[in-house]
């Protein structure tokens, strides 16, 4: 196995590089100046930040055609997936065939493999299926025989075994960033929501059930969540470890909602059962009144963000929160304050004419 060594030279890989995550590690590591990322995204990048080189996972020929000459890649990061609606099932045979095609071809073309990262999620433990103790620990069983995250995992400890690279897996949860591309972002479907509410003169009411208002939630930053990849893929110490990485500090909606109504102005609402994507299905119009009033960015409101993804964030109704002893125990200590995040993105989507 190839013993870390930062300053060796390094090629890295990234599968699903124009997605949510994919994007977000490959920015940060192409600031790193010693990584010298790849992307791969299904379709063609005009002005991307790197080399991008469009491929279809789900052909072998086409991959194998793609990315059968990449003889110097050293690191893989894995942050592909099938295309699917926030919180819908995805097929775990079309995910894990992906995984596979790329891997076929990158280990006969790539002679100086290190390591392959694979992002997962909290899904690997059964948060939608069950309640189940927490906090979740990376040794804990698979508790979603439906999801790809396992099939995936044992894949790539199928392959690693008797070959010279390792692998590391994280596990986030509830993505959140400061962009304005990415519709699938919890803080700024809050946002919108909370802006619309406003307008209307209504209490910002929390669109979910009293179980789910009152359970443990968490959240992850992707900037941090790209820190500790680069950090997994040159450490040791993380060789064919899967980690947690969430804020760190688990918070109800019922503490968290207050802030958000503070921060907004408005009163508190209480949870009403409802849903996101059934309160905006009619509001487009009051959005482009919104938009022209307070002369914002023109946004269409069904597409700006990913609404049932908000809904499936909220639709669990127990506790979700993951231990992230392990990682701190192998050096990573990096922790975010999970109210400052969301105020602060607030402060971002505001200065950048997303909401009033």
């Amino acid at each position: 196995m190839h013993p870390a060594d930062t300053t060796a030279p390094r090629k890295t890989l990234i599968a699903g590089a124009t997605g949510q995550i994919g994007s977000s590690v490959g920015q940060y590591l192409s600031e790193q100046g010693n990584w010298h990322p790849v992307g791969l995204s299904r379709r063609a990048i005009a002005n991307a930040p790197y080399p991008m080189i469009a491929v279809d996972l789900n052909d072998p020929s086409d991959c194998q055609a793609k990315l059968g000459g990449l003889h110097d890649i050293t690191h893989l990061v894995y942050a592909a997936r099938f295309n699917h609606w926030g919180g819908e099932l995805e097929s775990v045979d079309t995910n894990l065939a992906m995984l596979t095609n790329l891997l076929d071809a990158l280990e006969s073309a790539a002679h100086n493999l290190q390591h392959v990262h694979l992002v997962h999620g909290t899904k690997y433990y059964g948060h939608t299926v069950s309640k189940r103790p927490t906090p979740y620990r990376e040794d804990d069983p698979c508790g979603n025989p439906g999801s790809f995250y396992l099939p995936q995992q044992q894949l790539v400890q199928a392959r690693q075994a008797g070959r010279d690279w390792s692998w590391s897996l994280s596990r986030p949860h509830a993505f959140c960033n400061n962009r304005t591309d990415e519709p699938r972002n919890l803080i700024l479907i809050v946002a919108i929501y909370a802006s619309l509410l406003k307008e209307m003169g209504l209490p910002l009411v929390y669109p979910g059930t009293a179980h789910s208002y009152a359970a443990k939630t968490q959240f992850s930053w992707l900037p941090t969540l790209s820190r500790s990849i680069a950090w997994m893929m040159s450490q040791p110490q993380c060789a064919n470890q899967a980690y947690n990485i969430v804020n760190g500090d688990p918070k109800s909606w019922a503490e968290l909602w207050p802030v958000i109504a503070d921060y907004f102005g408005m009163a508190l609402g209480p949870p009403d059962a409802s849903a996101f994507a059934g309160f905006v299905a009619d509001k487009s119009p009051l959005w482009h009144a919104i938009t022209t009033k307070y002369n914002l960015r023109a946004t269409d409101l069904s597409s700006i963000a990913q609404w049932p993804y908000g809904d499936y964030v909220l639709s669990v109704q127990w506790d979700v929160v993951s231990d992230m002893d392990k990682a701190l125990r192998d050096g990573f200590a990096e922790r975010v304050d999970s109210e400052k995040m969301w105020t602060d993105g607030f402060d971002y989507f505001r200065a950048q004419r997303i909401i009033p």
